[in-house]
């Protein structure tokens, strides 16, 4: 069983954490192999204490999924304005610990941010992901969302990142 809760500035070493591994663990064969066993979790976790001090880029909707057993945060979600459209909602990241995957914490961070959204008076969301990651791209499909037919290039670290952009009904 799961809580949600907003982040504090304590949550980003685990925040962190999880950025990095399940980077590694999802996009593993999508990425190089030397880019993903050379990322830092640290650089991750001073950016999200930086962000959660200031609330740089942090403005938009921002949950953690804490286990209520454990007390251990399993994933997080961030949200907010379209970057590009501000007339659609955007669910920017949504990372899970590797072993939370299929254990209920992706399915209610992304049912609380995009309720979130839709309260916010959008009414479609969008989402980018890595065009074969099969997992997300299924969870998404399984959540009513379907790719919209636009494709994308990201640059990060001089790595080109291919994304697909889904695209869903805000309720």
């Amino acid at each position: 069983m799961y809580e949600l809760r907003k982040p504090v500035v304590a949550d980003a070493e685990r925040i962190g954490e999880i950025h990095t591994i399940s980077w590694q663990a999802a996009y593993r064969g999508m990425m190089p192999h030397e880019y993903l066993d050379a990322l830092d979790p640290q650089v991750r976790i001073t950016m999200w204490r930086n962000g959660l001090e200031s609330g740089d880029r942090l403005d938009g909707i921002r949950r953690v999924a804490v286990h209520s057993e454990s007390g251990r945060i399993d994933g997080f979600v961030l949200a907010g304005p379209a970057r590009g459209d501000e007339r659609v909602g955007e669910i920017y990241v949504i990372y899970l610990d590797p072993d939370a995957f299929g254990a209920g914490a992706g399915s209610l961070l992304f049912d609380e941010s995009t309720a979130e959204l839709a309260r916010a008076g959008f009414t479609e969301g969008i989402l980018w992901v890595h065009p074969e990651n099969q997992r997300a791209r299924q969870f998404y499909e399984h959540k009513g969302w379907a790719f919209d037919g636009e494709r994308r290039l990201e640059t990060l670290d001089d790595i080109e990142i291919p994304e697909v952009r889904y695209r869903g009904i805000l309720k």
